[in-house]
């Protein structure tokens, strides 16, 4: 059910890009963490837009390559060709793909505890004043798994796209203006928060909608119950591209 050369030959064709966006995420965390002049930014802009565009990036480009692109290149069929069912190969690709995202967010994460350890955030900095105390290592934590499940939910629909399509352009096409129409509308919901008025209700046309971190800083549960959703459409999306895949004519 789990191909360790695949998985291996699937590491090293993306670790450029993974390890490019991993590194800008992390770089950017700690900057508006750790700076004095950016840290009322850090849940305005790092967390409301780069937490989704990075990772948006990352999946577009990867969920293509890790099914149509090959079907389209002709190197799925030197991979069948082997012991290898179709079952196994879009596991261990799924696999994969959310392994990936759960590392990239660890990695920031940990960074963002150092630099919240070494340089603690005042609530009132983040522009929520009627709180008291600094940033927690908690509430660190809960807004990257928060964020994490909604990039996994990306990740899935990107990835049926690509379990759909044996032509790589329709699998891009149909996953970048997917991932497109959620980052540009949830930056145009940040720019709502930012004070111009009638943009913030964009947030609610993604599935960035799930994407909850006020909650975290006001200390309601309300993103937990939230979760729910992207989870939902990631498990859905993730089964109907692997079933699909399984099931089509593939041009071998």
């Amino acid at each position: 059910m789990f191909s360790f050369p695949l998985f291996k030959q699937t590491m090293k064709s993306n670790a450029v890009i993974w390890g490019a966006m991993t590194l800008v995420m992390t770089i950017l965390c700690i900057q508006f963490a750790a700076m004095e002049m950016t840290q009322s930014l850090l849940f305005t802009i790092f967390y409301g837009m780069m937490t989704t565009i990075l990772p948006g990036i990352y999946v577009l480009v990867t969920a293509n390559k890790l099914l149509s692109n090959q079907v389209d290149r002709g190197s799925m069929a030197y991979v069948l060709s082997t012991p290898t069912r179709r079952a196994t190969v879009v596991f261990t690709q799924m696999v994969y793909l959310t392994g990936s995202l759960v590392i990239m967010f660890t990695i920031q994460t940990i960074a963002h505890l150092i630099a919240n350890t070494a340089t603690p955030v005042a609530l009132a900095k983040l522009g929520y004043a009627g709180l008291a105390g600094n940033l927690t290592n908690a509430m660190i934590i809960q807004v990257n798994v928060s964020a994490l499940m909604v990039c996994i939910a990306m990740a899935g629909v990107c990835f049926l796209f690509s379990g759909i399509f044996n032509a790589s352009k329709y699998a891009i096409g149909f996953s970048g203006t997917f991932v497109g129409v959620t980052v540009l509308a949830n930056m145009m919901a940040m720019f709502g928060k930012l004070g111009v008025s009638g943009l913030g209700n964009f947030k609610y046309f993604t599935i960035c909608s799930f994407y909850d971190y006020e909650s975290v800083l006001n200390g309601v549960n309300d993103w937990i119950f939230k979760m729910i959703f992207p989870i939902g459409i990631a498990v859905v999306t993730y089964v109907i591209g692997s079933i699909w895949f399984c099931k089509k004519d593939l041009p071998l």
